[in-house]
């Protein structure tokens, strides 16, 4: 074979080389274009759908109970149990519903008998909450960290209770010295008095308790996934009671001098609940047919990757000056080869100079079983010639998982076009 003749196969080559290339990675792009804007339309709907989410927290008391010294963190803090939902009527903009179950407490420790108070109530709470978020509104609505704030209305309702007797079943009663003992602090029994330790069981009724409250908080979320998150949280509850924990009912209960709690001297309560939750997305169903995607296990990426500006050329044997002209030559095949296919692909239906040409000019009659029965499928309308929007539908249908055609069909009937 002579030196033109294997130009002219090597250029007719590379040029398919480039028209496929030219047609994956359009194809390729619109692609990625559609999945960014499904993405960004899913991240709307996304706001649209609403969200569950579950967690687990502390509760921390502040009421007429004073927290002394001698007091343990334990006796204010306690545990609670959250559910909840959210929607988002805009990205920006949520309404959640939830429930919290769990206990709040409090206790005192004085040398004064009548202030040696102690209460715990297992409590429900509902609410209903406004929450700005910032993802969405001054942030990026997928950022990986985004603060909000809400606030809101509940309700908390339960059972108070309090610990009075040891484990035996003795009532506690606390002396001026600041011990408990099992005998009342009198002059006969200074002697008798054994000292106790509280038993920590809040098994003495003080009364049902209910009020409005007033949340207003602030929290953080963590986007692990599309869908997962995680909050942190954590709100100020101001109650319209100034006496959740039975505070008279416990001070007549445990002394006879009360006269240092008079209720006059009582104030509205509060409490702060902190709380980390998972919360779940729910998104579209998608709807669109599934793809087989092993159908483009074959697919030849890697030569589809490829640089205009860069061709390699058979260099063995010849000298640098035919080397450069060979190389020019080259780049000149190679820039007709994609203008050609830069034509095509921009607008099938008119395409350029040449794709007009070809499929405008004269065609004739022809024979539809002259077609390669390998891609005579591509040919729609059955009339023996392969039309430029014949082989745009072909490539489409490839990517929908509709065709039953290979890469390699796509590439022959590329050829084919420009061949016929």
């Amino acid at each position: 074979m002579s030196t033109e003749n294997k130009d002219s196969s090597n250029t007719s080559h590379m040029s398919n080389v480039r028209i496929l290339s030219i047609a994956m990675l359009t194809l390729a792009s619109v692609n990625v274009m559609s999945q960014t804007s499904n993405t960004s339309g899913d991240s709307i709907k996304h706001s649209a759908l609403p969200s569950i989410m579950g967690g687990i927290g502390v509760t921390y008391f502040d009421g007429n109970i004073n927290h002394s010294s001698g007091v343990t963190p334990y006796s204010t803090v306690r545990t609670g149990f959250s559910l909840g939902i959210e929607e988002r009527p805009v990205m920006f903009l949520g309404v959640a519903l939830e429930g919290m179950y769990g206990q709040i407490a409090s206790s005192e420790r004085s040398e004064t008998p009548a202030k040696n108070l102690n209460f715990q109530a297992t409590v429900i709470q509902g609410e209903l909450t406004l929450n700005l978020h910032f993802d969405g509104l001054i942030m990026k609505p997928d950022a990986v960290l985004s603060p909000f704030i809400f606030a809101g209305v509940s309700f908390l309702s339960g059972t108070s209770y309090a610990d009075t007797r040891d484990a035996k079943g003795e009532p506690y009663y606390y002396w001026t010295d600041g011990s408990i003992r099992n005998e009342a602090q009198v002059a006969q029994n200074i002697s008798t008095a054994k000292i106790i330790q509280r038993s920590y069981k809040y098994d003495s009724t003080l009364g049902s308790i209910g009020t409005l409250c007033i949340p207003v908080g602030v929290g953080l979320k963590f986007r692990l996934t599309d869908n997962i998150l995680m909050n942190v949280q954590a709100a100020y509850y101001f109650t319209f009671s100034n006496d959740l924990e039975g505070y008279k009912n416990l001070a007549s209960a445990q002394a006879a001098d009360n006269t240092s709690s008079a209720s006059s001297a009582l104030k509205n309560e509060k409490y702060l609940y902190s709380v980390c939750t998972i919360e779940y997305h729910f998104t579209p169903k998608d709807n669109s047919p599934k793809v087989d995607e092993s159908r483009y296990s074959n697919v030849p990426w890697q030569s589809i990757d490829v640089k205009v500006d860069t061709v390699k050329v058979n260099t063995k044997d010849i000298s640098k000056d035919q080397e450069d002209e060979l190389l020019k030559k080259e780049q000149n095949r190679d820039t007709s080869a994609v203008d050609r296919a830069a034509a095509f692909f921009a607008n099938p239906n008119a395409g350029g100079s040449i794709v007009a040409g070809i499929d405008n000019g004269d065609k004739g009659k022809h024979d539809p079983n002259a077609v390669p029965a390998r891609i005579r499928a591509v040919d729609k309308n059955h009339d023996g010639y392969i039309t430029s929007q014949e082989i745009t539908e072909a490539i489409d249908e490839f990517f929908d998982g509709t065709s039953t055609l290979t890469i390699a069909d796509i590439n022959y009937a590329i050829d084919y076009f420009f061949d016929q």
